[in-house]
């Protein structure tokens, strides 16, 4: 978790930490954290699993994987395995966010960012573990994705 909120006081971004019990799905967190934005962020692979997208997106909206494969220019797409989500993203499934970029081995991944969240007030992201969830200005999610080593777009899904 340290990591994650030293990375947003390196870059002189205000945020709200706000700790809860651990969640595990869209239901529970929209539970724990009435009245906010939940979000969703989903790792998923081409079909050989050689490419990896992080996409993260409101927590109601659906993915339409197919489309999604189009606008990749891959012939399929699908969600990674949990070991796969441990060994590249450092995290369990569940603790997954934009911060897990911050992990070494998931330098390659390319982030996928919907469009549809820069009309929130602020998002809200675990900060690698999914007992808190860190609050940061919407305005701020560019100066975020400037700073992430990964290549990244914000694209309507």
């Amino acid at each position: 978790m340290e990591e994650s909120l030293d990375f947003l006081i390196k870059l002189d971004i205000k945020f709200e930490l706000v700790k809860h019990k651990a969640v595990y799905t869209i239901e529970e967190a929209m539970a724990e954290l009435p009245g906010r934005t939940e979000i969703k962020n989903l790792f998923i692979q081409d079909d050989k699993g050689k490419r990896q997208y992080l996409v993260i997106m409101p927590g109601m909206k659906r993915l339409d994987l197919k489309r999604l494969a189009e606008d990749l220019g891959e012939k399929k797409v699908r969600f990674c395995s949990p070991e796969k989500v441990e060994n590249m993203l450092g995290v369990k499934p569940g603790s997954v966010s934009i911060f897990c970029c911050l992990n070494p081995n998931s330098h390659h991944v390319k982030v996928i960012f919907d469009e549809e969240l820069l009309s929130e007030p602020d998002l809200g992201f675990h900060p690698i573990v999914n007992t808190a969830t860190v609050f940061v200005p919407t305005a701020s999610i560019h100066k975020i994705l400037e700073n992430l080593p990964q290549e990244n777009v914000i694209q309507k899904l």
